[in-house]
């Protein structure tokens, strides 16, 4: 009998995998704990019979990895609330700069140095480049005037509820709140004719503009950021711009977006702006926050307000059920 639910259970543990994490992942961690106690008892019920050390070793490291399973896909299985009540950004569930995207050809980099955790809050800085950033490559690759931050999450997500409560910077520095990159783990698709690579904006907004704007996109692939994409999908309804009575600089305010198979909801102080169909985003996608200079867009930012800061005092996902 122990032998059989054995089976069963390892059977469930290499199924799940395959199907959608967010729905899965609850029932995958316990199937790997079960089946890891299983494997224990077995082991101390043939052990009367013949003690071997190898037996014990591998049944101990298989219970194990069980347990370490189910701590790792927490996040995935259920509500993440992130305060940023630390001194320093957790590297284990963020990263303070992207291999791929390390600024834009217009004129402005990501500096890791902009990014700090203060006051119960992320801080994302926009400034002037310093003399010694003005490097030969960082001049040749077209990063010239301003140094600005961005974080994005190291898991990529799914389905759910996205909420965060921030105070944009008072400046024409674009402060975003956006999904993306679903190929970030594929270079061999990402740089290659023939996929996209879709995006999701949450918000972006423009503190002194009082201008926010809801926004998705999807771009052909070969796609790097910043430098080249081989063409944008026409998209019905793909954007809203809202001018806000009120002054998102001035204090925090929460904007949250929901995301399910059939439809797109955005957000404001729990007051609904936008809705439009689900027509193209269906692959995780990795949460971001960062500030960047839109030239083109509305033009720079008057460099004698800056430095600014963007802060964000809480992200919080829940992943959608089927209760939901």
């Amino acid at each position: 009998m122990i032998e059989s639910l054995f089976v069963v259970l390892t059977i469930v543990y290499h199924l799940f995998p395959f199907f959608d994490i967010h729905s899965s992942a609850a029932v995958y961690s316990v199937s790997r704990i079960v089946a890891g106690g299983v494997f224990m008892v077995e082991y101390d019920y043939r052990s009367r019979e013949k003690n071997t050390k190898g037996k014990f070793m591998k049944a101990f490291k298989f219970f194990a990895l069980t347990l370490l399973a189910f701590v790792s896909y927490r996040g995935a299985a259920g509500e993440w609330i992130e305060e940023f009540n630390g001194k320093s950004l957790d590297e284990s569930k963020w990263c303070d700069w992207g291999w791929s995207f390390q600024g834009r050809r217009a004129g402005f980099l990501f500096a890791r140095d902009n990014v700090a955790v203060s006051n119960g809050c992320l801080n994302l800085t926009a400034r002037l480049m310093r003399e010694d950033e003005k490097t030969v490559e960082n001049i040749r690759r077209g990063f010239t005037t301003y140094a600005t931050s961005l974080v994005r999450s190291q898991e990529k997500f799914s389905y759910g509820y996205f909420e965060c409560r921030a105070k944009t910077m008072n400046s024409k520095v674009c402060n975003a709140f956006w999904l993306y990159d679903p190929l970030s783990d594929k270079p061999e698709k990402k740089f290659r004719i023939g996929d996209y690579s879709e995006e999701i904006d949450i918000f972006e907004i423009f503190g002194s503009l009082k201008d926010w704007y809801g926004t998705v996109h999807c771009l052909k692939t070969p796609y790097l950021e910043g430098i080249v994409y081989a063409g944008v999908e026409k998209l019905p309804d793909k954007s809203k711009k809202i001018a806000l009575d009120f002054d998102p600089s001035a204090d925090f305010h929460v904007y949250g977006f929901l995301w399910s198979e059939k439809e797109l909801v955005w957000y404001i102080d729990g007051r609904e702006v936008f809705r439009r169909e689900n027509d193209r985003f269906h692959r995780p996608l990795h949460v971001t926050f960062d500030c960047e200079i839109m030239y083109s867009w509305v033009g720079e930012p008057d460099k004698g307000g800056l430095p600014q800061v963007f802060s964000i005092d809480w992200f919080k996902y829940r992943p959608l059920t089927e209760n939901s």
